[in-house]
């Protein structure tokens, strides 16, 4: 604890790492001449889950429960109804925190139960691009993740950008399925500064906060997730490469390199508020 400007047990947000400032920064930041925010008007809430940059897989499960049911700051009274409708996980789970084959399935089961429960799981692909198969590691690995890559200025994937297939657990899975910015991404940083960061946790957030613009554009489409992930995938820009990755051509979509393609903010409210009016028309 006494090398760790948070300590270890704390009882509000604490950032020991300035990662978590960044990718918040990208979901919800707004301060004047730093719109930096995809839904500045969100609510948020954190549950940290990791210790300078470092996790286990029973800090990462501690927090999918969390999420489930937030409990007060005596971590009593676990409430379902103060749940978020979205989470973004912009870390991984490899063998030196602990995860592999024997419990991927517990991490799994986890995130599984949340889809269940309305909650959209972003997760950040991973930054050991740019061969095939290299989403290896969870939460991406897993169907139930909605799992980012990572795009240049130019619409092109960054080259640290994990690709899939998944084979680590012999599923063979099509990942990522989508992608968004991810370089030189401008938020915020530690004590009320701004800087630029890269990496497929600087993309997840960006998806987080158009599942956040989508459920404003259409409330009813909050606990959707099936649904709200679709409105994503439907609505991204196709982007194809000569990559190929498990007999699937690049020019496939999706494909394992963008999977559907790169998030359009714009086309997705567009769309989520299209289907609000098409719903009252039908009444």
């Amino acid at each position: 604890p006494s090398l760790n400007p948070c300590g270890l047990q704390v009882d509000e947000p604490c950032d020991d790492h300035r990662h978590g400032t960044h990718t918040m920064g990208t979901m919800v930041g707004l301060a004047d001449g730093e719109e930096i925010g995809v839904a500045p008007g969100a609510q948020w809430c954190g549950c940290r889950n990791m210790e300078r940059g470092w996790g286990t897989p029973f800090t990462y499960l501690e927090c999918f429960q969390w999420f489930l049911a937030p409990t007060d700051l005596n971590n009593n009274n676990p409430d379902p109804s103060m749940s978020p409708h979205v989470i973004t996980n912009s870390w991984a789970c490899p063998v030196i925190e602990g995860c592999d084959s024997s419990n991927f399935e517990v991490m799994n089961q986890a995130i599984r139960h949340l889809k269940l429960a309305g909650i959209v799981v972003v997760v950040s692909a991973g930054n050991d691009g740019g061969d095939c198969s290299t989403i290896s590691t969870p939460a991406a690995i897993y169907d139930e993740s909605f799992t980012v890559g990572a795009t240049s200025e130019s619409d092109t994937i960054a080259g640290f950008s994990s690709r899939g297939p998944v084979l680590v657990d012999g599923s063979g899975r099509l990942k990522p399925d989508v992608v968004a910015p991810g370089v030189r991404i401008r938020s915020s940083l530690l004590n009320g500064t701004y800087g630029n960061l890269g990496g497929t946790s600087m993309a997840g957030p960006h998806v987080a906060g158009v599942v956040a613009l989508v459920i404003s554009a259409n409330p009813a489409l909050a606990g959707q997730v099936d649904t709200i992930e679709a409105i994503i995938e439907r609505t991204a820009v196709p982007l194809i490469t000569d990559q190929e990755c498990d007999s699937i051509s690049g020019n496939t979509i999706p494909n394992h390199t963008y999977g559907y393609g790169r998030i359009d903010a714009l086309a997705a409210v567009r769309e989520a508020m299209a289907k609000s009016s098409s719903s009252t028309n039908n009444i």
